[in-house]
């Protein structure tokens, strides 16, 4: 899977990709991302500010997240204890076609990621869930994140709403 910079051309692909994200949760009773929340005009204003990418397999779109190296306003409502106080980056709204799961490429995600994020020098990754989303849980703690507490969303549709935090310790490249 090739990890670029998504353009105005990817939209319709990383909307039906999360719409189809969306639906699963709803479908296995977690509560996230069901306040329309992230929806095209999420995506568009990502590929405006240049932060969101794609996973391009054979032309087409299997993989799409956020990538923001700014600080999270949520973050700074952490119960509990980040594991670095140096600069972060943090991955957002990341998703992957339903018929490309099982194969490993939230993994090829995350690297990607934490690759980046290394390269400009950040101490570390953040990212957080839903506490019920159980198959991202799975995938954050399996790919190294660590387990820092719980954060409140602070802006959004879904401010409010309770959410657990990781954290990845990064050496520099």
């Amino acid at each position: 899977m090739e990890m670029i910079l998504a353009t105005a051309d990817h939209l319709d692909a990383m909307t039906a990709i999360t719409d189809q994200a969306k639906a699963n949760m709803a479908a296995m009773d977690i509560d996230q991302w069901q306040a329309g929340y992230p929806d095209r005009a999420t995506w568009e204003a990502d590929v405006a500010e240049g932060a969101a990418y794609v996973g391009v397999e054979d032309g087409r779109v299997v993989a799409v997240f956020c990538y923001a190296d700014t600080p999270e306003v949520s973050y700074d409502t952490l119960k509990g204890e980040w594991l670095t106080a140096g600069p972060y980056a943090v991955i957002h709204r990341c998703a992957v076609d339903p018929a490309e799961r099982g194969r490993g490429l939230i993994a090829e995600l995350f690297q990607f990621a934490c690759d980046k994020a290394a390269a400009e020098g950040m101490a570390s990754m953040r990212i957080d869930t839903h506490a019920d989303n159980a198959p991202m849980r799975r995938a954050v703690e399996k790919f190294g994140f660590t387990y820092c507490g719980s954060i409140t969303l602070a802006d959004g549709p879904e401010a409010g709403s309770p959410r657990i935090a990781f954290e990845k310790v990064l050496k520099a490249l």
